[in-house]
């Protein structure tokens, strides 16, 4: 009864509101909520007698749910002291039950039929009325669903368990499920209605009802109804925090496209809507009555806690937070708590498994709220404020405690874990809960990553913007940034403080203009770094990226859903076929300057590398806040006999921004190999999840130390000695849970040594078994016990070891020379342009973004380094599907010769280098580049937004029809469209080549033949190329040695000349016309018309740029001279344009050299 006359408190409250609603005679606009506020003031007289029908109508629906509630029967009705028990025995004997029963059950037997009979009378009396209530609905009005949802939910109290066992009651007839698909005159169903007035009980009933819910295909055409602008059914539930999404997400099991569907307002999917949400969950310890709270999945169902009426607190809507700033909040007890307490020696003396925990079925879930503003500015500024620990490599302990001592293992983690507590970012840091929303949609359907709302944002990249864009992100970073500008002891602040003082003199106004500059630069680097550690840290973007880092998808599929075109991160480090094996430390440096890294590698690949380090190196800042090692920390500083190289390698990907390595390895097969403390120092305090540092006869305990908490899968490599395989599964190597909680598989590699065949395979059968049964006995143990939640058997495999690591370099030498007219002509007016731009008052000429797409690029070469600003690799290992060939490890010299060359013609550039997949061609010899990777690159150099692409290759096939080769004639239309210059090499097999050659032959790009340096074609060249460029005996540096030069040939040079000529020009135009960018010489018909106005002769193929940029600009100057000062007289030497000043006449010169050549 108490339940009726709260209904009927809101029926009053309700009716009383409408009989004070006031006739106004003033237009009034009504508009339809969801329906994009269409407006309706002009019907304003007719619409005023329907809304009171429709209000008539919902009071008489309302009525009748009352009076239905009333009449409802209810448990509870025969609980207790019975009225008249002679009825009861009367109309319920015991004649029917089974004998043996007791008086309890007997009881409850007839209080179950009671409760029938009562319900059947009520079915009598009731249930025609309701079926026709639900004959009669019309479309656009309310049905008694509807009212339910939205009467109902007026009450501020929970619903009581007699409204959800009368709406279960209604939802088991068939013939009432079409209301649930019926829409009100706002486009809203009675599910919208629910949960957007967070109506869980409502929702729960729904989603407990017989699967048949719904016409047609059941609950799915429920869920998946889309008539608001608010979208369907899961962006509600993801909107409005639904606390039991994962229930909701398995009834569309077989339909997971519906999370596909973008909502009619931002195009957004639910999983763009879940990522919106800043607020993290944080452990909340107030009584269960206080607020509705978070809940982990348990561990035993993995479903959310729900009381007897389902009034389970909400469920987490945006992450678990941190546990370096929340250390009670760990979603995984077991793990941590293991990885935390490696105590246990995993002896057979039956010792406590310190890994196993309470039982999960009596494991009670966490409970969280969501965090205050104040606690999450807090938060953030807890991370900010650890950014500087972030930049300094944690050291493993001194000198740790011996490995045979029970206690002694204690002691050293806790050392570790102290030393890397600020530092390291560990996976459960960073860890969403099993419930969280973003993780229940990112893993019911991963190809809503991909999805693009109205933005053109990625969820991933939604979640970044919507961090960033946060006004109390924004607060908190500029805070940081004014902290540490404040606090900057450097040269900044002394420059500011000498500029300040100096008013009158030109030379200090000068540096207290540069001071202040440099501060300028400096915060903003100090913000990027703050904002980029902010998404670093994020569990929410930690959990998309680890995801999208570890799925089995392409790597260009991973880049769209993680990055904006043009601004990808790298997500592996691949050194694999360096042409070096020794490789100064300045290299890694120079590689900063243009590699960005992705916070988790998907794979970190070295070979045998030796790092020569300088003398009293200081390393070069990768960001705004960086350290140098701490003195005595550096590798250099540790008395070793084996090697420590790579530990030079791992410090800089640490300053880099890398925190974890899913998959390392490493060849350390030389004479000298690693010492077991420098592998340990390498990765220590990554985290590292694949193992495979290929030294023969590793100890376990190196494994551990370095990243025994984080690693899953551990390669070894056995000479066949028994001692390395009986540590290997000893009680304290790879069996024992507590050093290894997440280990799942160990690989052995095992190669031929002293012992036969049968004794070397007696010998790892028995290592096998020994792991095999000491990690799986101990998950078990006692036998009574469930199997932890999350650990899992290791499955270990003997594999023979035939691999074979080598490396192979190729170099030459050549003959002293010189660079021929023709190129000196464009180096010294690039000169001239450069100097010039540098003169600029405006700061230059921007420089000319190029692509160059071909074979990778030798990033040691001198004079490169600082011209790359990006790559891309489109050329994964033959062999596997998660391995790349870096580009800055190019499998030859093409790519690198090519790149010298435009860099020597081109006075300011910034490389853009795409490397290609290459197949060993069908003659035996040469290279034969894919279509496929061919267009994924033009693709990729298109979004960077390039104003030239250079492709000093070509494909000869006769099946231009083929999948591949239309993907990559559709890149080079989108580039052409774009306005983007492309030049492409002709074939040097002449006009008698059966196949035709591409991408040339499309004739969107210019065609590029060899030639001499006089202008000849090349015999081999086809006629009907576009221009002929030098591409016989080209002068390249051997070698990084200026002093001696090597030649080249054919058409992928002339190529490459076409390039370095075509960005001079482009150079030159941007400088007479300070740098618009819309003006001449963009695309290919303004430079096909810029190099015919340089060629001369009938053909008008060949640019003869001695004429044109030496002595037709001289000319132009001394004309541009005369006119600005009539006294001029021509001198009788050359005039050299290297050292002209740039002024008006230089200005006016160049202006008419240009007019000249478009003109053509």
């Amino acid at each position: 009864m108490g339940d009726v006359k709260k209904m009927e408190k809101n029926k009053t409250k309700s009716s009383g509101g409408d009989s004070k609603t006031k006739a106004s005679g003033t237009k009034s606009k009504l508009s339809r909520p969801g329906a994009g506020g269409f407006q309706r003031s002009s019907y304003k007289d007719a619409e005023q007698p329907r809304r009171r029908e429709d209000r008539n109508e919902v009071d008489r629906l309302f009525q009748t749910l009352d009076d239905g509630l009333r009449a409802f029967p209810s448990p509870s009705a025969c609980s207790g002291a019975c009225e008249d028990p002679y009825k009861c025995d009367h109309e319920y004997g015991d004649d029917d039950l089974p004998d043996g029963l007791s008086d309890e059950a007997v009881t409850e037997q007839k209080r179950e039929k009671k409760l029938q009979h009562a319900l059947e009378d009520f079915e009598r009396a009731h249930l025609p009325n309701f079926r026709k209530e639900s004959a009669k609905q019309v479309r656009g009005r309310e049905t008694l669903l509807h009212v339910m949802a939205s009467k109902w939910s007026e009450s501020k109290d929970a619903w009581s368990p007699k409204q959800k066992r009368f709406l279960g009651w209604m939802l088991g007839h068939p013939e009432f499920h079409q209301m649930l698909e019926k829409e009100n005159e706002n486009g809203y169903t009675p599910m919208h209605l629910a949960l957007s007035k967070k109506l869980d009980e409502f929702v729960n009933c729904v989603l407990e009802a017989p699967r048949g819910t719904g016409s047609g295909g059941g609950i799915i055409n429920v869920l998946r109804r889309d008539s608001t602008s608010a979208g369907n059914c899961f962006h509600l539930a993801t909107k409005h925090n639904f606390p039991h999404l994962q229930a909701m997400l398995e009834m569309c099991a077989a339909n997971k496209d519906v999370l596909l569907v973008p909502n009619q307002a931002q195009k957004d999917t639910p999983l763009h809507i879940a990522v919106k949400v800043l607020e993290l969950p944080v452990p909340d310890d107030s009584p269960e009555k206080h607020a509705p709270l978070f809940q982990v999945a348990t561990p035993a169902t993995g479903q959310p806690g729900r009381d007897g009426d389902g009034d389970a607190g909400q469920d987490e809507e945006d992450g678990e937070d941190d546990t370096e700033f929340h250390p009670d909040n760990d979603a995984d007890d077991d793990e941590s708590s293991a990885s935390n307490n490696p105590t246990d020696d995993g002896g057979s003396d039956g010792g406590s498994d310190d890994g196993d925990g309470d039982d999960p079925e009596t494991i009670e879930p966490k409970r969280y709220r969501p965090e205050t503003d104040k606690e999450r500015e807090d938060r953030l500024l807890a991370t900010l404020e650890e950014l500087g620990d972030e930049t300094e490599r944690p050291r493993p302990p001194a000198s740790p405690p011996s490995p045979s001592s029970r206690y002694g293992h204690k002691e050293r983690r806790a050392d570790a874990m102290a030393s890397t507590a600020a530092a390291a970012t560990s996976p459960a840091s960073t860890d969403l809960p099993p419930t969280h929303s973003v993780r229940l949609l990112v893993e019911a359907n991963p190809d809503a990553l991909e999805m693009v709302n109205t933005n053109g944002r990625t969820p991933y990249r939604e979640r970044e913007e919507a961090l960033l864009a946060d006004g109390l992100t924004k607060r908190t970073i500029a805070r940081y940034v004014n902290y540490a500008m404040e606090n900057d002891d450097g040269s900044e602040g002394e420059v500011s403080d000498a500029g300040s003082c100096s008013t009158g003199n030109d030379g200090a106004s000068s540096a207290a203009m540069h001071g202040s500059s440099r501060r300028e630069q400096r915060a903003r680097e100090l913000e990027a770094w703050a904002q980029r550690m902010l998404v670093v840290r994020d569990p929410v973007a930690h959990y998309i990226r680890s995801f999208c880092v570890r799925e089995q998808r392409s790597r260009e599929e991973k880049m769209t859903r993680l990055y904006k075109p043009g601004r990808e991160c790298h997500i592996e480090f691949d050194l694999a076929g360096m042409p070096k094996t020794v490789v100064p430390h300045a290299y890694l440096d120079q590689l900063a300057l243009h590699l960005k890294f992705e916070s988790i590698l998907k794979y970190v690949a070295l070979p045998a590398l030796s790092i020569e380090r300088e003398q009293q190196q200081q390393p070069v800042p990768s960001h705004a806040n960086s350290r140098p090692l701490p003195p005595g920390g550096g590798p250099a500083s540790l008395p070793r006999g084996g090697s420590s190289d790579l530990v030079a390698v791992f410090d800089w990907l640490w300053r880099n921004g890398v925190r974890e390595i899913i998959k390392v390895m490493v060849v350390d097969d030389r004479e000298r190999p690693h010492a077991d403390s420098a592998i340990v120092e390498a990765l220590y305090g990554f985290q590292v999840e694949e193992w495979d540092w290929k030294r023969v006869d590793l100890c376990s305990e190196v494994i551990y130390e370095a990243a025994g908490a984080s690693v899953r899968e551990v390669s070894l490599y056995s000479s066949g000695n028994n001692a390395v395989l009986m540590g290997w599964a000893s009680p304290e190597g790879l069996g024992n849970r507590a050093k290894f909680p997440r280990l799942e598989k160990v690989n052995i590699y095992v190669r031929d040594g002293l012992e036969d065949v049968a004794v070397r395979k007696r010998n790892t059968d028995r290592c096998k078994a020994s792991i095999e049964r000491l990690r799986n006995r101990k998950t078990r143990s006692p036998p009574t016990r469930k199997k932890p939640a999350g650990v899992k058997d290791v499955k270990v495999e003997i594999i023979p070891d035939k691999n074979k690591v080598g490396l192979s370099s190729e170099f030459y030498n050549a003959v002293d020379g010189r660079d021929p007219p023709w190129l000196e002509s464009i180096q010294q007016f690039s000169n001239f342009l450069k100097a010039a731009s540098d003169q600029e008052a405006s700061g230059g000429v921007e420089p000319i973004k190029m692509a160059i797409i071909d074979d990778g690029i030798d990033a040691t070469v001198v004079g490169l380094q600082p011209k790359i600003v990006g790559g891309a690799t489109f050329c994964p290992y033959q062999h596997s599907s998660e391995l790349v060939n870096s580009y800055f490890v190019p499998s030859g010299k093409h790519g690198t010769l090519m790149a010298q060359l435009i860099c020597r013609l081109c006075p300011d550039v910034q490389l853009y280098i795409a490397r290609l997949e290459e197949l060993p061609a069908s003659t035996g010899s040469g290279r034969r580049v894919t279509a496929r990777s061919a267009a994924k690159a033009v693709n990729w150099a298109k979004n960077c937004g390039v104003s030239i692409i250079s492709m000093s290759w070509t494909i000869q096939t006769t099946t231009p029809d083929n999948a591949d080769m239309k993907s990559l004639e559709r890149a080079i239309i989108a580039a052409h469209a774009d306005n983007i210059l492309m030049l492409c090499s002709a074939s040097d097999q002449g006009a008698h080549a059966p196949e035709k050659c591409y991408p040339g032959d499309w004739n969107l790009g210019l065609r590029i033949g060899g030639a001499t340096f006089d202008g000849d074609k090349l015999t081999w060249v086809d006629n009907n190329v576009d221009f002929w460029f030098p591409g016989r005996n080209v002068p390249f540096p051997a070698d990084n040695d200026t002093k001696t030069v090597v030649y080249e040939s054919g058409s992928s040079v002339a190529t490459a000349a076409a390039s370095g000529l075509a960005a001079v020009l482009l150079y030159a135009a941007r400088l007479a016309h300070n740098n618009d960018a819309t003006t001449m010489l963009r695309g290919r018909a303004a430079m096909e018309t810029a190099f015919k106005g340089m060629a001369s002769g009938s053909d008008r193929k060949f640019p003869r740029t001695t004429e044109i940029l030496g002595k037709l600009f001289t000319e132009f100057w001394w004309t541009a001279k005369a006119k600005h000062n009539r006294t001029t007289v021509r001198g009788a030497r050359g005039l050299s344009i290297e050292t002209l000043a740039w002024d008006s006449v230089s200005k006016e010169a160049l202006k008419d050299l240009l007019t000249h050549i478009t003109r053509a």
